[in-house]
């Protein structure tokens, strides 16, 4: 699946991403994890694979550039922050351009928060113009995102003691039904997730 020079290059992404922010470096191999476990399940061939795994890299890169007092912020976020983190897409996408062995993937790096829907950013792509992969990244980055707790993402609801993959499913589920996530795919996530967590293999 990786090619030679491969590895050397995922563990600088890694390593930069560990010094910016311990938090957004671990959070590139859980990504790398859940995105190879289910993308095998999925049976997808050694070239979209390889896509997920610097998906799950370098999809971040571009938050090197938000202010801690944005990317750590526990609470709600201004308008003008949103700003600053609705660029990060580009800028991850521009820093892959730059280095030969990441250029191929910068084109799914600057999509990988577009909806179905045409409501994600920078571009708002609609439908077919988000990559199928990017799709099957989009989900498993959501889902980590509410599982692990992410500070950015904390949220108003009362506390609850259903597992955080069940809320995954609950959250990814609204998006679904407005149009933001494919159908198909979220339902085979869902069936991904309950095996995933519940040892089904």
């Amino acid at each position: 699946m990786l090619r030679p020079g491969d590895a050397d290059i995922l563990n600088f992404l890694e390593q930069i991403q560990l010094a910016r922010n311990v938090t957004a470096g671990l959070r590139c191999y859980r990504l790398r994890t859940m995105c190879l476990h289910f993308g095998r399940w999925l049976k997808l061939d050694k070239t979209q694979l390889r896509q997920l795994v610097f998906l799950s890299y370098c999809h971040g890169l571009g938050k090197l550039s938000i202010p801690d007092s944005i990317l750590l912020n526990p609470g709600s976020l201004s308008e003008q922050d949103w700003v600053k983190i609705r660029e990060y897409p580009e800028v991850s996408a521009l820093i892959c351009k730059q280095l030969p062995g990441l250029k191929e993937f910068a084109p799914l790096v600057l999509s990988h928060q577009e909806r179905l829907n045409g409501t994600g950013y920078p571009k708002g792509l609609k439908g077919d113009e988000i990559p199928f992969i990017v799709q099957v990244f989009q989900l498993v980055n959501i889902a980590d995102a509410i599982i692990s707790k992410r500070l950015h993402r904390t949220r108003n609801e009362p506390s609850s003691d259903r597992p955080y993959w069940m809320q995954a499913i609950e959250e990814i589920t609204k998006e679904m039904e407005a149009g933001a996530r494919d159908r198909n795919l979220c339902e085979k996530f869902f069936r991904f997730l309950e095996l995933f967590y519940q040892g089904g293999g």
